[in-house]
């Protein structure tokens, strides 16, 4: 039985990896369902990062912004006549915020209406407000002080890491209120009439909804159900009662005070749905620019070969350069060599040819023996060392857009960083949890998480003991710890080197960073930040082949494991401790051996299931009131015996002489005294019945 098995392919490391875009200097526009989530708050100012979709802090002072217009809509849809009402709703409708509302309800009267001799008709009234040009007057918008300060000292990994790599310059908002009215009539001329009376009230047209009074109106009226939801309100106590309608007049009264609440409150260029924002990267925000002296910096780098010139044969245009050709004669500048033969020569005269055929000015010349420039036209003789590596000041164009870039990618890996750290602190929390179960409750169905999507015939088949042999496999915590190692590890091979070499700290004589270093080159051209299967979550680092960077971690069960034999190998992490310096060899901080035997024992408990997968799904842990099946029970008591080597308490003839351990004690102390302990067994039982109940 195989429990959604993940797999990591290299096609979803790459598309992780590439989360992170190239930051163009322009804005940038998001108007779909990664900034309308309710659990943050879109501000100008406020920093944002694309590659890991986060807002940061607001590092731009907003004193003033720009006058926003309007876009104002009153849509009546009604379905009294429609066949097909869930096809109409892919028009206008599916753009409403309150969509799902009214397809559910669609859903219900369909049903409904299959089985009575009465249609139920449905009408939807939509009063909606777009509020845009809400930006930012950068020009009287200054930066913190407290970003200043980071940029006055340089810090720009400290800025792009608190302020993001871009910063929200508007914001688009919208408000909307939809009302509902749902019905049932055996005449379809009078729901079209009765839906023509609702259209022409609407809006606060006929506050006396005179028309609903009439005698062939009464059995509309006595079932009609008015249902009304807003999005984006900003209510105040004064008018705020009048959203509850359950008639025509206050329904009036309602579309009313919407009307008011959303052109008339003083504060109204602030309130409002998040529909759309736009993103500017920090290196276009001119205060940004001074602040940072990205302008002021004259930054230098080597010219790469595939802008440099060679050479050329001008009888021979097609020939290519040899290390044949590497001798005085063949470098002749006069264009003939001494035997007469024509050979490779620089469109300028005044340039050298280097031992592979580039031409640079003779101060560009340089000595790899030594490792200085050299103009001593003297060492041009046969098989010459010296090569062309000139030195250009870089476009400041190209200096933003790696600062930019880097930034990005700053956020990026420091999301990583933080993502590790809070899955261990919730794995802890979440074994804490289940090892607070009592043994009898081991075979009872966890509830999943509300906030994930899933299969009840697939997820209802976990258990208490199922999510405890997987995350614990050893009953000794062991899995939070080997992730803190690979967390650590992960920190010195990968995330620490990457840093370094962003800022230039391994370049040059001193260990001191170079802010400079950090515009002169994108993250990509550095090694140590270039293993693009780090960049993706739930990664450990690879100790056996640095090319490759990362694989995957043991939350995910994957079938990579570590090699008992790799001790010695010098991709780990290795021991710093003073007592080691006086060993023969150096050592890996986190011994292998262990590392393979824990990893090899946890996958006779881990089965088909995954540790990361029931983690996201059951974790915090609840009790769904259901015993696992028969069949199940089998399965999860042979599991168990396969993973401690030991029959379950539930069928053993007396208990293991071996009790599993708790983060909190012995087990005896996390059960209720015996005066309550039938009271709690009678309780338990009676909510486990209610909540069969409910979900039959």
């Amino acid at each position: 039985m195989t429990y959604l098995k993940n797999t990591v392919l290299l096609a979803s490391v790459i598309a992780a990896a590439f989360l992170i875009p190239v930051t163009y200097g322009s804005p940038y526009i998001i108007s779909d369902d990664r900034i309308r989530s309710l659990d943050v708050t879109p501000v100008l100012g406020r920093g944002y990062s694309v590659g890991t979709n986060s807002f940061q802090s607001t590092c731009l002072m907003i004193d003033e912004v720009t006058t926003p217009s309007y876009n104002y809509e009153y849509a009546f849809h009604d379905f009294t006549d429609s066949e097909n009402v869930e096809t109409e709703l892919t028009g206008s409708v599916s753009l409403s915020f309150a969509y799902w509302m009214v397809k559910a309800e669609v859903n219900i009267s369909a049903k409904t209406s299959g089985k009575s001799m009465t249609r139920t008709r449905i009408v939807v009234a939509t009063m909606r407000i777009e509020r845009y040009y809400s930006s930012v007057r950068e020009e009287v918008s200054p930066l913190s002080e407290d970003a200043l300060t980071l940029l006055d000292a340089q810090d720009y990994i400290g800025f792009f890491k608190s302020c993001g790599p871009n910063y929200v310059r508007s914001i688009r908002r919208a408000q909307e209120l939809t009302a509902l009215f749902k019905f049932t009539s055996a005449s379809e001329e009078n729901a079209r009439e009765f839906a023509l009376g609702l259209k022409a009230s609407g809006a606060g047209l006929d506050a006396s909804a005179s028309f609903a009074m009439k005698e062939k109106y009464t059995s509309i009226t006595s079932n009609l159900a008015i249902t009304i939801v807003g999005y984006g309100l900003g209510l105040n106590a004064e008018g705020s009662s009048t959203l509850v309608s359950t008639t025509l007049e206050e329904y009036n009264d309602v579309m009313k005070f919407a009307f008011q609440s959303f052109t008339q409150n003083e504060d109204s260029h602030n309130i409002g749905m998040v529909y759309g924002i736009e993103i500017v990267p920090w290196v276009d925000n001119t205060a940004f620019q001074v602040a940072s002296k990205v302008l002021d910096e004259e930054v230098e780098i080597e010219v790469p070969r595939s802008l440099q010139r060679k050479a050329v044969n001008q009888a021979a245009p097609d020939a290519l350069w040899t290390s044949a050709l590497n001798t005085a004669d063949g470098r002749f500048v006069g264009g003939v060599g001494s035997g007469g033969a024509a050979v490779f020569t620089c469109s300028d005269t005044t340039q050298e040819i280097d031992r592979f055929g580039y031409c640079c000015e003779i101060t560009s010349l340089y000595n790899p023996v030594t490792n200085v420039y050299v103009d001593d036209i003297s060492l041009m003789g046969d098989g010459t060392t010296l090569v062309c590596n000139p030195v250009r000041k870089l476009d400041k164009s190209v200096v933003k857009n790696n600062m930019a870039n880097n930034g990005e990618f700053v956020a990026h890996l420091d999301s990583l960083v933080r993502y590790k750290l809070n899955q261990l602190f919730f794995l802890e929390k979440c074994l804490t949890s289940v090892n607070s179960f009592d043994e009898r409750y081991d075979h009872y169905l966890l509830k999943p998480k509300d906030s994930v999507k899933y299969d009840v015939n697939v997820e209802n088949s976990f258990s208490v003991l199922d999510l405890r042999l997987t995350l614990d496999p050893k009953s000794d915590y062991g899995m939070i710890t080997h992730l803190g190692n690979e967390l650590d590890e992960f920190i010195e091979m990968y995330y620490s080197p990457c840093i370094a070499e962003l800022f230039g700290t391994n370049e040059g004589t001193t260990p001191d960073v170079e802010p400079q270093y950090f515009m002169a080159y994108s993250w990509l051209t550095h090694d140590a930040c270039s293993k693009l299967s780090c960049l993706a979550d739930n990664m450990r680092w690879d100790r056996k082949d640095d090319s490759l960077g990362c694989v995957p971690s043991l939350i995910i069960a994957d079938d990579t494991l570590y090699d008992p034999t790799n001790d010695g190998n010098s991709n780990c992490a290795k021991n710093n401790n003073v007592d080691t310096f006086a060993a023969a060899t150096e050592v890996c901080k986190y011994e292998e051996q262990l590392l393979f035997t824990y990893q090899d024992t946890a996958k006779a408990c881990w089965g088909d299931t995954v540790p990361d997968y029931l983690m996201n799904h059951f974790c915090m842990p609840q009790l769904s009131g259901r015993l696992a099946t028969e069949d199940d029970i089998t399965r999860i008591n042979e599991k168990y015996l396969v993973c401690t080597g030991e029959t379950h308490p539930s069928i053993a003839a007396t208990p293991a002489a071996t009790q599993r351990r708790r983060m909190s004690g012995d087990n005896n102390n996390l059960k209720p005294r015996q005066l309550s302990e039938n009271l709690q067994e009678t309780l338990l039982k009676t909510s486990f019945a209610e909540n069969a109940e409910n979900e039959d």
